[in-house]
């Protein structure tokens, strides 16, 4: 399903379709038909005023003046060409009909009434006096913003839930239904009345002046957006429908704040972190401690599974004698690209020959995600901030259970190889080998040995640590320049889907 719903857009996907001639005869018109002497000779201005919307000029016409207007227009600009494969014959009524019909689905024009509920693939037009058509196309509409005129930019649009506000919330019900459009051009959040507005938005959120996004539970599927101290939370139809509503709202500008389900600020490694495995038994992740960890939330028909999960197959290969451990994190959240069981995931990957550990399916994103992304997100954010914003993305852990480095879905496992071979030569913290080894083999502490051997250990705990400090560099995000080219695909549909490079990386 595209993520551009609504007439508007189903129109534009019709005019798309119609012949090359017709559509350039469109583009023609266009100009034409909004100049001055058209608003007066054809058009008749009147104001409108949409709630919370100062008022404006909303241009309109019967549908025969329109037509003979179009007759006329296209005849003058005909015998004017000098392309000689321009046609010179008459404009037959018929053909202007069709014109017409073309200028209402390229968005220039729109009938004042619109039937409710009516696919806009089922929509017909009729052009008599008693039809009356309003001028909506960016040529006249005088910078009035309009479903139509936000349409170039738009990376997604639909109806949703809005929360309502006010004393009489009791009884007119907590939500209302609008049709909401998200603009990536001019970083803004449109809401008008419906899919068939003609009027201004009833409200425009700028998403490029510090505005956040996060889920809410206020609204069944909620997702809140903050712009300064003012608040809007919409309901979407799904789980999945909210998340791609999230993703499109942080693609046009705002930041994404977490719901966090962990005190991120009082955990102090990876290692006091839990998961469960694709049987459901706890593992702590204290049970990697010492190792160098490269966490990565997985899907089986992504578009960079090819790719990811031969490298991934082989550095583990590689480097697991070495202490390098990586932990597979299935997720669903992107496109529904792991819709499969636990069976079926592990299924899947022994094309890959895939030996490392896989945790059950879990989100990475949201109030439900599991702790060890909910933690590594915070202490390494991407250009998005607490946001996963794709499959394969890539998180580096130090011998010591420290966040070292993110790397987008993009960067492949090999290209951070340097990463992990420098993580590989660092000693952990020798209190955290102590302990280890105490608990692996019962050995003595340090304050049951005899003072010599506790002095000689704790010079070396010194000096051990004095290495490790000087070896490892700062907890750090890969280039947010290249995070920007991250990938989100409209939807999959079961098959491997390559997201655009616009939004591949986080």
């Amino acid at each position: 399903m595209s993520a551009l719903q609504g007439r508007v857009f189903d129109r534009f996907r019709r005019f798309e379709a119609l012949a090359e001639p017709l559509r350039r005869d469109v583009a023609l018109l266009r100009p034409q038909l909004a100049t001055d002497s058209a608003k007066t000779e054809i058009f008749k201005a009147a104001k409108q005023k949409a709630p919370g919307a100062s008022s404006s000029l909303a241009y309109s016409a019967s549908g025969k003046a329109l037509l003979t207007a179009i007759q006329i227009k296209l005849e003058e600009l005909r015998h004017a060409s000098t392309d000689p494969s321009d046609s010179q014959e008459n404009v037959t009524p018929e053909y202007a009909q069709q014109v017409a019909e073309a200028l209402v689905l390229s968005g220039f024009i729109t009938p004042s009434k619109e039937a409710a509920g009516v696919s806009a693939g089922n929509e017909s037009f009729a052009f008599s006096d008693a039809d009356t058509y309003v001028a909506v196309g960016t040529e006249i509409a005088n910078d009035v913003k309009n479903v139509f005129t936000v349409r170039d930019g738009a990376i997604q649009a639909g109806n949703l839930k809005r929360k309502r506000a006010g004393l009489f919330v009791r009884f007119t019900g907590k939500s209302q239904s609008c049709y909401v459009v998200v603009n990536e051009t001019t970083k803004s959040l449109f809401v008008f009345e419906s899919d068939s507005a003609r009027i201004p938005p009833v409200l425009t959120l700028d998403l490029s002046s510090g505005a956040t996004v996060e889920f809410s539970a206020t609204l069944e599927h909620g997702v809140k957006v903050t712009v300064g101290k003012a608040s809007e939370i919409f309901g979407a139809e799904s789980k999945d429908a909210a998340e791609a509503w999230l993703n499109a709202i942080i693609n046009a500008g705002a930041t994404y704040r977490e719901a966090f389900n962990v005190d991120t600020e009082a955990v102090k490694s990876i290692y006091e972190l839990k998961d469960y495995d694709m049987q459901g038994n706890e593992v702590s992740m204290e049970k990697y401690k010492g190792k160098v960890l490269l966490v990565v939330n997985v899907s089986s028909l992504c578009g960079l599974t090819p790719t990811n999960y031969p490298e991934l197959a082989e550095l583990d290969k590689k480097y697991r004698d070495q202490g390098l451990e990586i932990l597979a994190f299935p997720c669903n959240q992107f496109s529904n690209q792991e819709p499969g069981t636990h069976e079926e995931i592990m299924e899947f990957v022994k094309k890959y020959n895939c030996e490392f550990p896989f945790f059950e399916k879990h989100d990475v994103n949201g109030a439900s995600a599991r702790p060890v992304f909910t933690y590594l997100k915070a202490k390494l954010p991407g250009s998005f901030g607490n946001f996963v914003k794709w499959n394969f993305t890539k998180f580096l852990v130090d011998r010591n259970g420290q966040p070292y480095k993110r790397f987008a879905p993009k960067d492949l496992p090999f290209s951070f190889e340097d990463d992990i071979k420098a993580l590989l030569e660092q000693k952990p913290d020798a209190s955290s080998v102590a302990a280890e080894t105490n608990h692996a083999n019962g050995d003595a502490t340090e304050e049951e040995k005899p003072p010599a051997e506790a002095a000689a250990t704790s010079e070396e705990a010194q000096a051990a640590a004095a290495e490790t400090e000087a070896a490892t560099p700062a907890a750090e995000t890969a280039d947010a320049a290249n995070e920007r080219e991250a990938a989100t695909p409209e939807g999959a549909n079961g098959t491997t889907t390559e997201a655009p490079a616009a939004t591949q990386d986080e």
